[in-house]
């Protein structure tokens, strides 16, 4: 039969015992002081009403005791309020206020016996009622301390004990008895006092203390993760860097006439760089929303030409596979931004293909009252229940340990939940292990109305814009392979090159231009802490023209992201494949101020 686990208690903080005790202190510091002004006045006052039986020296030295007693721990509180109480000279207040008090109980004990009339019962019930008084006032404010407290309340109640006792008349027992009764009595109640009063004070110094814990904790991880983020930015750059050189030497390579091996292992190669490029992009995706650098741009939208692209794209691999890709969608409008969805649905339809060996994957779309509900079904190999969870974090692939890259990265979902996140349009999984699984989207539905507000796509002429051959393109990097190149390439192209590890070694070469620079392609980060906007500010400036800037970076830092985005230039990461840096240039040359 098996047994429940043991549970074993976390455990127990220690609490700092010198903390609890300067609470103490500086809580009798208050009590002590305002326990002695009302001690001097009960003095006066049964002094006046009960002195008159007594012997006149014996009231006399008394009062003369009693005054000294207050006047001396006046003067002692005068001393004490000016330093605060202090781990270190916390005990020695103790101890202090304790003495104190024990000697203000002797002195009540003492007036027990002066004032004590054994023969006027009268006289004995009010007496007791002023210790009983000044035993409960000191229960309320002695408690936080025991040896204090006792001080007091243990002289007074055992010398009205043994004055009664000493009549030994039946009611004078009677209250010897009640006394006794009396005295054990607070006692108990100042114990528990006193043990919830320390209880409750270690229990907020353990909460300080843990709290202090947990914002160092904080603090550490905070520095791990900027630590880490800086490592990461570095390495992605300096990673970056021989990839891109080699995926231009590559492009330049494809331009010469080769033989069919040749022009075979030139694609091979092409290949591998395009794969690592994807993995770097990958990467690059998730810093971007991290950073909060992905525009949303919410609009009416077609979704039924989406989804046929999609479908389109993701069937070549289907078809390999054996699979069969259907699409099910009506003409339908929906509000979101079109290139963040075409991601997260990308991301879906293949994350669905590679998991999928038997049968199939259908993208469905429907409208249900104000929603365009999507979904991604497949008969792949499904998600435990435990582990839905997990598909949405980095590089986490449950089918996939040996980590075969043509399985994808692990970042696929990661980026939608972010992008899904962004769009604030909710998710849901279901899967059966062995029977597939279902992503469903529910976006909002737009009217047909709204189809008139669809972007035009640009035109033809602007998205084919290319520089005239025999112009003159500048390209600033500080790594050398990266320059030759980019040189070799754009040669290729027909373009004349002049290229520069920065803008003093740049300007130089541009003494004697008959006409400006039909384009800028500029590294990012340079030596000396000169950057990519520095050299463009100056370029423009120097052509007094609008020169089209391509800015090429490798960093994935929030805040390099940020600045370079917000340029207003093209952006590329490297590596930068030829057909992205065709493509770039095509957007550089074609930008409205370009054509103004």
């Amino acid at each position: 039969m098996p047994t429940a686990p043991v549970q074993t208690p976390l455990p127990a903080i220690a609490a700092d015992d010198s903390r609890v005790q300067v609470e103490q202190a500086t809580l009798l510091q208050g009590n002590v002081k305002s326990l002695m002004l009302l001690y001097a006045l009960v003095t006066v006052i049964s002094a006046l009403m009960l002195g008159g039986g007594a012997a006149p020296w014996a009231l006399r030295l008394w009062l003369a005791l009693q005054a000294a007693n207050v006047a001396f721990n006046g003067w002692a509180a005068w001393r004490i309020a000016r330093r605060p109480a202090t781990p270190s000279n916390a005990p020695r207040r103790l101890r202090a206020a304790a003495w104190a008090c024990t000697i203000s109980g002797l002195l009540w004990a003492m007036g027990v016996a002066v004032l004590w009339q054994p023969q006027d019962f009268g006289a004995q019930l009010l007496l007791i009622f002023v210790v009983i008084g000044l035993s409960a006032f000191a229960l309320y404010s002695l408690s936080s301390y025991l040896p204090a407290f006792l001080g007091v309340v243990v002289p007074c109640v055992l010398s009205v004990l043994a004055a009664s006792a000493a009549d030994w008349h039946p009611r004078s027992l009677f209250v010897a008895v009640s006394a006794a009764v009396y005295l054990v009595t607070n006692a108990y109640f100042a114990k528990r006092l006193n043990a919830l009063l320390l209880d409750s004070l270690r229990r907020r110094y353990q909460v300080e203390t843990l709290a202090a814990e947990l914002h160092a904790q904080k603090e550490l991880a905070e520095q791990a993760s900027q630590a880490k983020s800086r490592f990461l930015a570095a390495a992605s750059h300096d990673l970056r860097q021989p990839v891109h050189a080699l995926s231009l030497f590559v492009g330049a390579l494809g331009q010469r006439p080769l033989d069919a091996e040749s022009r075979l292992l030139v694609g091979q190669v092409q290949g591998a760089v395009d794969a690592m490029g994807t993995m770097f992009n990958a990467l690059l995706d998730v810093s971007q929303l991290d950073a909060g650098m992905v525009p949303v741009r919410q609009q009416a939208l077609a979704l039924l030409p989406l989804l046929q692209r999609i479908a389109t794209d993701e069937g070549a691999l289907a078809d390999r596979k054996g699979l069969r890709l259907r699409l099910k969608a009506a003409a339908l409008v929906v509000r979101s931004d079109g290139v963040l969805l075409e991601r997260v649905l990308r991301n879906l339809v293949a994350n669905a293909v590679n998991y999928t060996d038997r049968g199939g994957v259908l993208i469905s779309a429907r409208q249900r009252g104000g929603e365009v509900v999507v979904r991604i079904i497949d008969t792949g190999i499904g998600i435990a229940p435990d582990r839905q969870g997990e598909v949405f974090h980095e590089l986490v692939q449950l089918h996939n340990p040996e980590r075969d890259r043509n399985k994808g990265l692990g970042l696929g979902l990661a980026i939608v939940r972010r992008l899904v996140d962004l769009l604030g349009v909710p998710l849901a999984l279901r899967s059966v292990p062995g029977r597939g699984t279902v992503f469903t989207l529910r976006l909002a539905a737009a009217g047909p109305a709204e189809l008139a507000s669809l972007k035009v796509a640009p035109s033809a002429s602007a998205a084919a814009a290319r520089p005239t051959a025999g112009e003159l393109a500048l390209v600033v990097d500080d790594d050398a392979d990266i320059r030759a190149g980019m040189t070799q390439l754009l040669t290729g192209w027909g373009l004349r090159v002049i290229s520069a590890e920065g803008l003093a070694d740049l300007l130089p070469q541009l003494m004697g231009l008959q006409a400006p620079p039909c384009l800028l392609i500029c590294d990012y980060r340079l030596r000396g802490g000169e950057d990519g906007l520095s050299v463009a500010s100056a370029l423009q400036d120097l052509f007094n023209d609008d020169l089209p800037v391509i800015l090429v970076t490798g960093d994935t830092s929030p805040e390099r992201l940020r600045q370079a985005s917000a340029s207003g230039h093209v952006l590329l990461h490297k590596p930068v494949s030829p057909l992205a840096l065709q493509a770039a240039m095509a957007q550089a040359l074609a930008a409205p101020a370009r054509d103004g």
